[in-house]
Protein backbone atom coordinates (compact mmCIF):
# COMPACT_ATOMS: atom_id res chain seq x y z
CA UNK A 1 0.00 0.00 0.00
CA UNK A 2 1.12 3.52 -0.76
CA UNK A 3 0.49 6.94 1.12
CA UNK A 4 0.67 10.38 -0.83
CA UNK A 5 1.80 13.34 1.03
CA UNK A 6 0.09 16.34 -0.34
CA UNK A 7 2.36 19.47 -0.89
CA UNK A 8 0.55 22.78 -0.80
CA UNK A 9 1.49 26.19 -1.78
CA UNK A 10 0.27 29.49 0.21
CA UNK A 11 -3.14 29.79 -1.31
CA UNK A 12 -3.74 26.37 -0.19
CA UNK A 13 -3.90 24.61 -3.68
CA UNK A 14 -2.08 20.95 -4.02
CA UNK A 15 0.74 21.64 -6.11
CA UNK A 16 2.88 18.68 -5.63
CA UNK A 17 3.21 15.25 -3.71
CA UNK A 18 5.13 13.04 -2.45
CA UNK A 19 4.56 8.99 -3.11
CA UNK A 20 5.83 6.83 -0.49
CA UNK A 21 5.53 2.68 -0.58
CA UNK A 22 4.41 2.51 2.91
CA UNK A 23 0.94 2.79 4.59
CA UNK A 24 1.76 5.55 7.27
CA UNK A 25 -0.14 6.87 10.39
CA UNK A 26 0.31 9.74 11.97
CA UNK A 27 2.28 9.86 15.14
CA UNK A 28 3.35 13.45 16.13
CA UNK A 29 5.22 16.24 15.27
CA UNK A 30 6.97 15.52 11.93
CA UNK A 31 7.20 11.49 12.26
CA UNK A 32 5.04 8.96 10.72
CA UNK A 33 4.71 5.27 11.28
CA UNK A 34 4.52 2.84 8.45
CA UNK A 35 4.42 -0.87 8.37
CA UNK A 36 7.98 -1.56 7.80
CA UNK A 37 9.64 1.98 8.96
CA UNK A 38 9.53 5.48 10.67
CA UNK A 39 9.23 8.36 8.04
CA UNK A 40 10.04 11.62 9.23
CA UNK A 41 9.52 15.04 7.40
CA UNK A 42 6.39 13.49 5.69
CA UNK A 43 4.20 16.19 6.77
CA UNK A 44 1.62 17.07 9.52
CA UNK A 45 -2.05 17.31 10.29
CA UNK A 46 -1.80 21.70 9.79
CA UNK A 47 -2.81 23.51 13.01
CA UNK A 48 -0.70 26.64 13.00
CA UNK A 49 2.81 28.18 12.08
CA UNK A 50 4.70 31.20 13.02
CA UNK A 51 5.44 34.54 11.60
CA UNK A 52 6.96 37.77 12.62
CA UNK A 53 4.43 40.20 11.46
CA UNK A 54 1.06 39.75 10.51
CA UNK A 55 1.01 41.54 7.39
CA UNK A 56 -2.73 40.50 6.56
CA UNK A 57 -4.90 39.05 9.28
CA UNK A 58 -7.41 38.62 6.88
CA UNK A 59 -5.59 35.25 5.69
CA UNK A 60 -5.35 34.18 9.47
CA UNK A 61 -7.29 32.96 12.41
CA UNK A 62 -6.23 32.53 15.79
CA UNK A 63 -3.36 35.12 15.78
CA UNK A 64 -1.33 34.56 19.18
CA UNK A 65 1.54 37.09 20.04
CA UNK A 66 4.12 34.74 21.54
CA UNK A 67 6.38 35.32 24.60
CA UNK A 68 9.13 34.51 22.44
CA UNK A 69 10.63 37.59 20.63
CA UNK A 70 12.03 35.68 17.21
CA UNK A 71 9.05 33.32 17.19
CA UNK A 72 6.50 36.48 16.26
CA UNK A 73 3.33 35.43 15.94
CA UNK A 74 1.12 31.81 16.25
CA UNK A 75 -0.68 31.68 13.75
CA UNK A 76 -3.48 29.49 11.76
CA UNK A 77 -3.49 30.03 8.27
CA UNK A 78 -7.73 30.04 6.57
CA UNK A 79 -6.36 28.19 3.53
CA UNK A 80 -4.62 25.60 5.34
CA UNK A 81 -6.73 24.58 7.84
CA UNK A 82 -8.03 20.60 8.29
CA UNK A 83 -5.49 19.83 6.09
CA UNK A 84 -2.49 17.33 6.27
CA UNK A 85 0.62 17.25 4.31
CA UNK A 86 3.71 19.60 3.83
CA UNK A 87 2.75 23.41 3.53
CA UNK A 88 5.39 25.53 1.48
CA UNK A 89 5.93 28.27 4.23
CA UNK A 90 8.33 28.18 7.43
CA UNK A 91 7.03 26.67 10.40
CA UNK A 92 9.12 29.08 12.65
CA UNK A 93 10.54 32.40 11.28
CA UNK A 94 13.88 31.95 11.23
CA UNK A 95 14.08 28.33 9.78
CA UNK A 96 13.78 27.10 6.33
CA UNK A 97 11.69 24.07 7.18
CA UNK A 98 8.37 23.94 5.35
CA UNK A 99 5.68 23.71 8.04
CA UNK A 100 5.16 19.52 8.31
CA UNK A 101 8.79 19.19 6.26
CA UNK A 102 13.05 19.07 6.99
CA UNK A 103 15.31 21.12 5.70
CA UNK A 104 19.25 21.04 5.20
CA UNK A 105 19.53 21.69 8.85
CA UNK A 106 17.92 18.24 10.13
CA UNK A 107 20.45 16.09 8.13
CA UNK A 108 22.58 16.22 11.19
CA UNK A 109 20.55 13.93 12.64
CA UNK A 110 22.18 11.09 9.60
CA UNK A 111 25.90 11.51 10.89
CA UNK A 112 25.12 12.38 14.21
CA UNK A 113 22.90 9.32 15.12
CA UNK A 114 25.78 7.24 13.66
CA UNK A 115 28.49 8.62 16.12
CA UNK A 116 26.53 9.38 19.27
CA UNK A 117 26.82 5.86 21.01
CA UNK A 118 23.20 6.48 22.73
CA UNK A 119 21.22 6.75 19.58
CA UNK A 120 17.37 5.15 19.24
CA UNK A 121 17.21 6.81 15.95
CA UNK A 122 18.81 4.26 12.62
CA UNK A 123 18.93 6.55 9.54
CA UNK A 124 17.99 4.14 6.32
CA UNK A 125 17.21 7.01 3.83
CA UNK A 126 17.58 10.34 3.11
CA UNK A 127 15.30 11.90 0.62
CA UNK A 128 15.76 15.03 -1.36
CA UNK A 129 12.28 15.47 -2.87
CA UNK A 130 12.77 19.62 -3.34
CA UNK A 131 16.05 20.14 -4.47
CA UNK A 132 16.03 24.03 -5.33
CA UNK A 133 14.19 24.66 -1.55
CA UNK A 134 16.56 22.40 0.21
CA UNK A 135 13.50 20.15 1.45
CA UNK A 136 14.43 16.58 2.31
CA UNK A 137 12.23 13.71 4.73
CA UNK A 138 13.92 10.52 6.19
CA UNK A 139 13.32 6.99 6.08
CA UNK A 140 14.20 5.67 9.93
CA UNK A 141 13.97 3.27 12.05
CA UNK A 142 13.44 4.11 16.18
CA UNK A 143 15.27 1.49 19.10
CA UNK A 144 12.69 2.98 21.42
CA UNK A 145 9.67 2.86 19.03
CA UNK A 146 9.26 6.93 19.96
CA UNK A 147 8.45 6.49 23.56
CA UNK A 148 9.39 9.56 25.56
CA UNK A 149 10.92 9.26 28.90
CA UNK A 150 8.03 11.85 30.45
CA UNK A 151 5.08 10.11 28.89
CA UNK A 152 6.41 6.61 29.29
CA UNK A 153 7.95 6.27 32.70
CA UNK A 154 11.46 7.16 32.43
CA UNK A 155 13.75 5.54 34.78
CA UNK A 156 16.05 8.43 36.52
CA UNK A 157 19.02 5.94 36.61
CA UNK A 158 18.70 5.70 32.97
CA UNK A 159 18.70 9.77 32.30
CA UNK A 160 21.52 9.84 34.46
CA UNK A 161 23.54 7.15 32.74
CA UNK A 162 22.96 9.51 29.43
CA UNK A 163 24.07 12.50 30.97
CA UNK A 164 27.12 10.67 32.09
CA UNK A 165 27.93 9.80 29.00
CA UNK A 166 27.19 12.84 27.05
CA UNK A 167 30.01 14.87 29.79
CA UNK A 168 32.20 12.41 28.87
CA UNK A 169 32.40 11.80 25.00
CA UNK A 170 31.31 15.89 24.47
CA UNK A 171 27.93 15.95 23.26
CA UNK A 172 25.52 18.66 24.15
CA UNK A 173 22.12 19.71 24.03
CA UNK A 174 21.29 23.63 23.28
CA UNK A 175 21.12 25.18 26.43
CA UNK A 176 17.39 26.63 25.92
CA UNK A 177 16.03 23.40 24.23
CA UNK A 178 13.54 21.25 26.07
CA UNK A 179 15.77 18.72 25.74
CA UNK A 180 13.85 16.22 28.15
CA UNK A 181 11.52 15.76 24.99
CA UNK A 182 14.34 13.93 22.92
CA UNK A 183 14.69 11.72 26.02
CA UNK A 184 13.75 8.06 25.88
CA UNK A 185 12.73 6.26 29.09
CA UNK A 186 15.69 4.24 28.39
CA UNK A 187 18.21 6.87 28.48
CA UNK A 188 18.27 7.28 24.48
CA UNK A 189 18.61 10.40 22.23
CA UNK A 190 15.18 9.99 20.22
CA UNK A 191 16.69 13.12 17.76
CA UNK A 192 20.08 13.30 17.33
CA UNK A 193 20.10 16.16 15.03
CA UNK A 194 20.02 18.62 17.57
CA UNK A 195 23.05 17.49 19.17
CA UNK A 196 26.44 18.74 18.78
CA UNK A 197 30.31 17.91 19.74
CA UNK A 198 32.29 20.17 22.52
CA UNK A 199 34.41 19.96 25.26
CA UNK A 200 33.95 24.39 26.00
CA UNK A 201 32.68 24.69 29.55
CA UNK A 202 30.04 26.95 28.55
CA UNK A 203 28.33 24.00 26.44
CA UNK A 204 28.56 21.01 29.01
CA UNK A 205 26.91 23.84 31.62
CA UNK A 206 24.32 24.46 29.06
CA UNK A 207 23.24 20.32 28.74
CA UNK A 208 23.07 19.70 32.10
CA UNK A 209 20.80 22.77 32.25
CA UNK A 210 18.71 21.94 29.69
CA UNK A 211 17.86 18.37 30.53
CA UNK A 212 16.98 19.92 34.30
CA UNK A 213 15.17 22.66 33.77
CA UNK A 214 13.33 20.84 30.59
CA UNK A 215 12.33 17.88 33.18
CA UNK A 216 11.60 20.36 35.42
CA UNK A 217 8.71 22.03 33.68
CA UNK A 218 7.72 18.85 31.90
CA UNK A 219 7.43 16.55 35.16
CA UNK A 220 8.24 18.22 38.49
CA UNK A 221 7.52 14.41 40.67
CA UNK A 222 10.11 12.85 37.77
CA UNK A 223 11.86 16.15 38.25
CA UNK A 224 12.39 15.28 42.06
CA UNK A 225 12.98 11.26 41.82
CA UNK A 226 16.12 12.49 39.27
CA UNK A 227 17.38 14.95 42.43
CA UNK A 228 16.80 12.18 44.98
CA UNK A 229 18.79 9.79 42.77
CA UNK A 230 21.74 12.06 42.28
CA UNK A 231 21.37 13.37 46.46
CA UNK A 232 20.94 16.96 44.81
CA UNK A 233 18.00 19.55 46.37
CA UNK A 234 15.98 22.20 44.83
CA UNK A 235 15.00 24.99 46.68
CA UNK A 236 14.61 27.88 44.44
CA UNK A 237 15.15 28.60 40.57
CA UNK A 238 19.14 28.79 41.95
CA UNK A 239 18.84 25.35 42.44
CA UNK A 240 18.87 24.75 38.08
CA UNK A 241 22.16 26.67 38.26
CA UNK A 242 24.21 25.37 41.23
CA UNK A 243 22.38 21.44 41.09
CA UNK A 244 24.28 21.77 37.30
CA UNK A 245 27.84 22.63 38.85
CA UNK A 246 27.63 19.71 40.71
CA UNK A 247 26.72 17.44 38.33
CA UNK A 248 29.33 18.76 36.51
CA UNK A 249 31.65 18.58 38.90
CA UNK A 250 31.19 15.03 39.40
CA UNK A 251 31.54 14.25 35.83
CA UNK A 252 35.19 15.18 36.09
CA UNK A 253 34.35 18.87 34.27
CA UNK A 254 36.51 21.69 36.08
CA UNK A 255 33.79 24.03 37.43
CA UNK A 256 36.35 26.04 38.80
CA UNK A 257 35.39 29.27 36.66
CA UNK A 258 31.94 29.29 37.37
CA UNK A 259 32.69 30.17 41.06
CA UNK A 260 34.62 33.52 40.81
CA UNK A 261 32.97 35.02 43.24
CA UNK A 262 32.46 32.49 46.36
CA UNK A 263 29.25 34.36 47.02
CA UNK A 264 25.94 32.58 45.79
CA UNK A 265 24.36 35.72 44.15
CA UNK A 266 27.33 36.57 42.25
CA UNK A 267 28.42 33.55 41.32
CA UNK A 268 24.55 33.01 40.23
CA UNK A 269 24.83 36.16 38.36
CA UNK A 270 28.29 35.37 36.74
CA UNK A 271 27.39 31.93 35.57
CA UNK A 272 24.11 32.73 33.51
CA UNK A 273 25.99 36.03 31.94
CA UNK A 274 29.28 34.57 30.97
CA UNK A 275 28.56 31.42 30.44
CA UNK A 276 24.88 29.83 29.97
CA UNK A 277 23.89 32.37 27.56
CA UNK A 278 27.08 32.47 25.82
CA UNK A 279 26.52 29.24 24.90
CA UNK A 280 24.90 27.90 22.10
CA UNK A 281 20.78 28.45 21.76
CA UNK A 282 18.24 26.85 19.61
CA UNK A 283 18.51 29.98 16.89
CA UNK A 284 21.93 28.71 16.39
CA UNK A 285 20.91 25.20 15.47
CA UNK A 286 23.55 22.45 16.12
CA UNK A 287 24.95 22.59 12.78
CA UNK A 288 25.61 26.13 13.48
CA UNK A 289 24.29 27.66 10.02
CA UNK A 290 22.30 30.44 11.42
CA UNK A 291 24.93 32.43 13.13
CA UNK A 292 23.40 35.91 12.63
CA UNK A 293 19.87 34.79 14.12
CA UNK A 294 21.95 32.64 17.25
CA UNK A 295 23.52 35.93 17.83
CA UNK A 296 20.68 38.15 17.98
CA UNK A 297 18.57 35.25 20.09
CA UNK A 298 21.51 35.51 22.70
CA UNK A 299 22.33 38.99 22.57
CA UNK A 300 18.07 39.74 23.15
CA UNK A 301 18.54 37.00 26.22
CA UNK A 302 22.15 38.66 28.01
CA UNK A 303 19.94 42.50 27.64
CA UNK A 304 16.63 41.14 29.00
CA UNK A 305 18.29 38.64 31.54
CA UNK A 306 20.65 41.30 33.13
CA UNK A 307 17.35 43.35 33.58
CA UNK A 308 15.39 40.93 35.39
CA UNK A 309 19.07 40.05 37.40
CA UNK A 310 19.34 43.66 38.55
CA UNK A 311 16.39 42.82 41.05
CA UNK A 312 17.81 39.99 43.18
Amino acid sequence: MTTIVPIYNQQGNKTNQIVIDDDLTYVRGRVWKGSKHYYKGTGIPYKFHHILDVENDNDYEDIIKTDIFYMGYQVTKKVWKNKTGIFQSRYQPFFPDYIGGCSVKEKTIVDNSRIFKRSSVDIIDVINYDPFNKQYYFKMDYKCNRKEYIEDNGDPKKLTELLEYMLDSEWNFLWDKAAISDVTPDGLISDTADLFESDELKHQFGTVYSLLFSLYNRDKIKYANFLKLNNLKHEDTTDFIYNSVELLDRNNIDTIPLIKHNNKIKDYKHIILEYLLQGRNCAYCSCMLFVHEGDMVRDHYIKRITEELKVI
